[in-house]
């Protein structure tokens, strides 16, 4: 019996298995889709109806190690955003909402903090852009511009060192496929 149960348990420690969570009951019925980031075809998509706010993959092992985007139909997207996710083993956290997020699992996590980190670091590149070229005052303008400049520069040395700490693994290795040509 002991052996069986360690057996089981080693099956289901190498499965992927994506637990969804939406904001309400609302998008009962609608269906969520599990989008490969590289070669979708519809016959490599994945689907599953959302029940009592919630929805759940379950990956073969084939799949496992790969990017994925979890979405909705293109109507739902108004509200409800689009997410990166990697398949590993163990169970990833998504809430998927006008901010969606993923958690759960190693690689994933590092792909949230990443998303966090880009989009305050968009942001505010937007927010010192926009009013670089507002100003007329050159002093203004020449401060403005060390500011992007020095934020460029953080924000560089950051995604070096997240894309050099995990460049074997499918996370460093889709932010790096970012800035290739």
């Amino acid at each position: 019996m002991l052996i069986f149960l360690l057996f089981c348990s080693a099956c289901t420690e190498n499965k992927s298995v994506i637990e969804g969570k939406l904001p309400n009951k609302s998008y009962d019925n609608e269906v969520v889709y599990l989008v490969p980031f590289k070669g979708a075809t519809k016959e490599t998509v994945d689907s599953a109806l959302i029940k009592d706010g919630s929805f759940r993959f379950i990956l073969k092992p084939k799949k496992q190690n790969q990017v994925f985007i979890v979405r909705v139909k293109p109507l739902l997207r108004l509200s409800l955003q689009d997410l990166l996710i990697i398949s590993e083993p163990g169970t990833v956290y998504v809430n998927l909402n006008s901010s969606s997020s993923a958690s759960g699992t190693p690689l994933n996590q590092t792909l949230q903090q990443w998303k966090e980190k880009k989009f305050v670091y968009d942001s505010t590149f937007y927010s010192f852009n926009r009013q670089y070229r507002k100003e007329t005052d050159e002093s203004v303008k020449k401060r403005l511009q060390s500011e992007l400049d020095e934020l460029n520069k953080e924000y560089k040395t950051y995604e070096d060192s997240l894309i050099e700490k995990n460049r074997d693994n499918p996370a460093g290795q889709f932010i790096r496929s970012l800035h290739q040509p």
